[in-house]
Parts: C-alpha cells; structure tokens; sequence
C-alpha cells in the first residue's frame, strides 16, 4: 500500500495479467510461444539496457553539494574490489547461485531446450555465444545502470544501505526516484520497468517448460492439457509469495530455491556429467558437430575443480552460516511460522516432483532393459 496502490488488489491485477501472458506463451509452445516472444523481446531489451546505460553514464555530478557523487566514482565504488568479501560464505554462495540460475544451470532448463537440438548441432558455439551474451548484458549493461546512478544520487554511505536491503529496492524503488529527478524521467522509467519485465517474462517461461516437458515426454499428455495443469498448480503456488511477502516469503523461495538448491543441483550435474556420463563419452558428445574444439584442460576442470569447488562452496556456507540460517536465528519471532510453512511447501514440492520422476523411470524401466 503506498501513493500509487491502495491495497494489494491492484497490484494482484497485474499479476493475474502478467501469469496469463506467461501461460499463453507456454500454451503454445516453443516455437508458437517462446520462440516469438523471445525474438522480440530479447533484442528489445538489450536495446533498452544499452539506452539506459548512456544515459546513466552521462548523469556526471547531478549534486552540486557532493561534486564526490557522481558516474565515475560510482563505477569505482562497483569495480573495485572489496576483498575481505571473500572471507564470506554468503558471497560465494550467492555469487554461484546468480551464474547458474541467469545460465539456467542446476534447474533443468538448459538440458530441456538442449534436447530440442540436432544431433549435429554446434553446442560449443552455441554456448559460448549465450553465455558471452548473457554476461555482457548482466554484468556490463546490467551493473552500469544501478549502482553507479544510484551512488551519483545517494552517496556512498546511502548506496551500501540500500544494497543492504535487497535487489528489490535497488530495481523498484530507489530507480524510480532517480528517475524522478532527471530530465524525460518518465521516459527512461518507462524504459526501466520494460526491461525489466521482459527480463522478469522471457526468465519465467523458461523455468517453466521443463515442467510442461516433462509432462508431456513422461506422462504422454498433451502439449495444451500439460500447460493447463502446470498453471494450475504454478497459480496455486504463486499465492503465498504474494500473500506473506512481508513476512519474508520470497526471500525464502529466493535462498531455498533460487539459490541454495542451485549449487547443490549443479553440483550433482557436474558429478553425473564428469562421472557417471563420463568426461571422455562427454567430450565426444559436445564436439559432435562443433566448428571449433574446447581445450583439453576443460576436461580436467569439469571433471576435477568444478564439482571440488562446488563441495568447498556448500561446505563453507554450512560452517559458517547454515545453522544460523536453518535455525531462523535473527528471523523476526511473527515470521517464523510463514518462513517454516515455506521451506515445509518447498520440501512437499522437491518430493512431489521425486515421486513423479520415479513414476516415470519405472514406466521406462522395460524400454531401458531392452
């Protein structure tokens, strides 16, 4: 509730609109659906990045009191490095949950779209050309527009308060005032929230089609009953975040789920990939059809460093944070029962979707023997 909502209905609207287009893109498919909204909305949104990012850039000392707060010294507070950080299990933590979920590593998304290619299919290239992509527009594009514009307003002391708190205030609350404060500030608040929803909608249908996959590869349902069902039970889903925000419901999801599971699922990946699979059967199978070779050290790292750095990552977090986390020390006393009713909702959902893949190995147990 604040000067523009007067209550949670409004903005329950624009929910209700935004989970329809994102049902509606899954509805029909990958090549009616997603395929369409991402050709359009990707380029729209690097577009928007690279607008904002010139502009952000060309703000200069906006506060003639604080001639110290301007562009420059705002990418000097965001470049240079903070070392001491590094002694911080949360840091590494969240450092590798950002990477895989943006790579859609760890989650299932990536072996989903992987098994719509050709056999003969250019994975190298491919792979480095979107995560070259991906990471230029995050960290580059993304980070040249909040942090420095938000120091050449704030000040150094302000930005790390709000930093504090959470990507949510950054994105939604300090931008905005900004925004307030420049010339065609509307516009380019336009721009923002646009990139932002087209980042938000292109994310969401992606963790969704392993789900709707899923259903239809394991469970021979149709494309269109599979959506249906997924919406169903994603809506039913969607309601305690909403609901409980304040009591700290989607920064449970967030840790739990976007992040945590994450590392632990990659690390997993990693071991089948590099162990089971086998890093030499592995090798073959990437450089089948590839125009340019990985160096061999690769096979090294993959099998070796990764899943050794990963384990160090976990562990590390468990030490020094886990306890005090799993134990809601720190937690406001009125939130616990929302936070302990979202990690029992979270459980129910990890062995939920264990009995389902169960159901289906069995189902292809016989054609597996043969």
């Amino acid at each position: 509730k604040n000067n523009f909502f007067s209550g949670i209905q409004y903005a329950y609207i624009f929910f209700l609109i935004t989970f329809c287009l994102n049902m509606f893109v899954i509805y029909k498919g990958i090549s009616g659906g997603i395929e369409k909204l991402c050709k359009i909305a990707l380029p729209a949104l690097f577009v928007f990045a690279i607008i904002l990012a010139i502009r952000v850039l060309t703000f200069g000392s906006p506060d003639p009191l604080n001639p110290g707060w301007n562009i420059v010294n705002g990418l000097g507070f965001l470049w240079n490095p903070d070392f001491s950080a590094l002694k911080s299990a949360k840091v590494w933590l969240a450092a590798a949950g950002q990477i895989f979920f943006t790579l859609s590593v760890g989650i299932g998304v990536i072996l989903t779209y992987a098994s719509y290619l050709k056999k003969t299919d250019d994975v190298v290239l491919s792979g480095i050309t979107s995560v070259s992509a991906n990471e230029f527009v995050e960290v580059i594009l993304g980070s040249s527009i909040i942090i420095p514009a938000a120091f050449a307003f704030f000040g150094p002391s302000e930005i790390q308060t709000i930093a504090k708190s959470g990507a949510f205030n950054l994105s939604f609350v300090t931008m905005p005032l900004i925004f307030e404060k420049i010339s065609l500030g509307a516009i380019f608040g336009c721009m923002w929230f646009l990139l932002l929803f087209l980042a938000g909608i292109t994310s969401s249908i992606s963790l969704a089609q392993p789900a709707v996959a899923f259903l239809e590869d394991e469970f021979n349902i149709s494309k269109k009953k599979a959506a249906i069902i997924f919406g169903i039970v994603c809506f039913m889903l969607c309601q305690p975040a909403i609901f409980f925000l304040k009591n700290g419901a989607v920064n449970e999801l967030d840790f739990w789920g976007g992040t945590f599971c994450l590392v632990l699922f990659a690390t997993v990946e990693t071991i089948l990939f590099g162990w089971i699979f086998g890093i030499e059967k592995a090798w073959e199978e990437i450089h089948h059809g590839a125009e340019m070779r990985v160096p061999k050290i690769y096979k090294f790292i993959i099998k070796y460093i990764t899943p050794l750095f990963l384990f160090l990552i976990l562990g590390f977090w468990l030490y020094q944070e886990g306890m005090p986390v799993i134990l809601m020390k720190g937690a406001n006393p009125g939130d616990k029962p929302y936070i302990l009713g979202i990690r029992i909702m979270l459980l129910g959902i990890f062995l939920s979707l264990a009995i389902f893949v169960k159901i289906a190995w069995q189902k292809r147990k016989p054609s597996v023997k043969k």
